[in-house]
């Protein structure tokens, strides 16, 4: 090549490297693939925090249960003199991030369930579908408020099953 070509190369090869895409930073990043070897409860850098925290779940199939059961959801029921108390898991069908941001919103989660379990009466547990119609609500609710509070556009909750059912 002669003397002359060369800054020619260094200025197209100028403008192809600043010409490329901007990357915005804020823009939602996928979670990574899950590691068995990757600590998930104790990320070990900051980025790691951030990245685990702030990354949208990938939706792998497998069922991850949350288990809300201590203690359990014991209300009064509405109009009555009985009690009753529930036992609750929640389902994601997304990866091991899911199940982090379903644990994390444990306490909303338990709110948002015991709110709707103030409003049974004795005459709504008669009904034949009682249960599957609760179970519909509670997983409305739960991922209504989880994107609420994660801002996603899916549902993360699959479903939300009563493992224990009590009523005195």
């Amino acid at each position: 090549m002669s003397r002359l070509n060369w800054p020619v190369l260094v200025v197209i090869a100028l403008l192809g490297v600043g010409c490329g895409e901007d990357v915005d930073p804020n823009a939602p990043i996928m979670c990574p693939p899950f590691s068995t070897s990757a600590k998930y409860d104790k990320p070990t850098t900051a980025e790691e925090r951030i990245l685990w925290n702030t990354c949208i779940p990938n939706k792998d199939g497998e069922a991850h249960y949350h288990v809300i059961e201590k203690p359990a959801l014991m209300v009064k029921m509405k109009n009555s003199r009985k009690m009753m108390q529930l036992k609750l898991s929640v389902l994601t069908r997304h990866d091991i991030f899911a199940k982090l941001r379903v644990r994390n919103h444990d306490q909303a989660l338990r709110s948002i369930f015991t709110e709707r379990m103030l409003e049974i009466t004795e005459n709504d547990i008669a009904e034949p579908n009682f249960r599957q119609a609760l179970r519909t609500d509670f997983k409305t609710k739960a991922n209504e408020l989880i994107r609420s509070y994660e801002g996603y556009d899916f549902d993360l909750v699959a479903d939300v099953l009563i493992t224990s059912y009590v009523v005195e």
